[in-house]
């Protein structure tokens, strides 16, 4: 059985920016992905050679034995990209929590507390350096749709959080994302960066959206968060 527990002072910042970027409090716009941009170089105008005059006859010179051309050298391939090194991923507590609408369930790590932001659970770091939830879409039917549309759901999920910067999102399966994104969180006159990363992952007709949350102290985790709640994510 989950125990709730109530979320420390400790927490307030990640709950925050957890609240800003679930329910946002800017007007409309959905940022752009940083997918790169077009640039141009200038090109300078060449001046017009100036006319010589022409050249006075020379003897032609005696012919030359022609060279043996030479072979072009094979171009080697490229090595490998080396291979990530593993992520362990963090500890799990055997629970899982259960969405009460039943649209979906995930893994709860280990000793994180249990809240919520609105409708949507908030589960935290008990140091509050890490955090996560779980938003769920219903879609009218089952097609699966692009990545490049999972993509801009989870962008205009989360579009109104402040700060939010969302990276260039990878395939990670069939039907499936993984999105990086930074933003920014303002507490009285101190502004604390957070980042984190987003998995996207369509089930039928249903699109579940899992975004994780860190500072900068906890950002090394987040990886390791992402590997452990992979695979607890499910629908109901």
């Amino acid at each position: 059985m989950v125990k709730w527990k109530r979320l420390g002072a400790v927490g307030l910042g990640i709950l925050t920016a957890f609240l800003l970027l679930i329910f946002g409090r800017w007007g409309d716009g959905v940022p752009a992905a940083n997918f790169g941009g077009n640039f141009a170089i200038a090109q300078e105008a060449t001046p017009s050679p100036a006319a010589s005059p022409s050249p006075t006859a020379s003897p032609s010179p005696s012919p030359s034995p022609s060279p043996t051309p030479q072979a072009s050298p094979t171009p080697k391939p490229a090595p490998p990209p080396e291979p990530e090194p593993a992520v362990e991923p963090l500890p799990l507590s055997g629970s899982a929590y259960q969405d009460p609408r039943g649209q979906f369930e995930v893994g709860i790590l280990q000793d994180y507390n249990v809240g919520f932001a609105g409708n949507s659970p908030l589960l935290e770091a008990p140091d509050g350096n890490l955090a996560y939830t779980v938003v769920a879409k219903p879609r009218e039917s089952d097609r699966a749709l692009p990545d490049s549309s999972l993509a801009q759901i989870a962008i205009e999920t989360f579009e109104r959080g402040e700060g939010f910067d969302p990276g260039t999102y990878q395939s990670v399966g069939a039907g499936e994302i993984r999105m990086p994104w930074t933003g920014s969180l303002k507490i009285g006159a101190n502004t604390q960066p957070i980042t984190g990363s987003i998995l996207v992952r369509q089930v039928g007709d249903r699109i579940l959206i899992l975004l994780v949350s860190a500072t900068q102290a906890g950002a090394e985790n987040i990886d390791a968060a992402i590997a452990a709640l992979s695979d607890t994510l499910q629908p109901l």
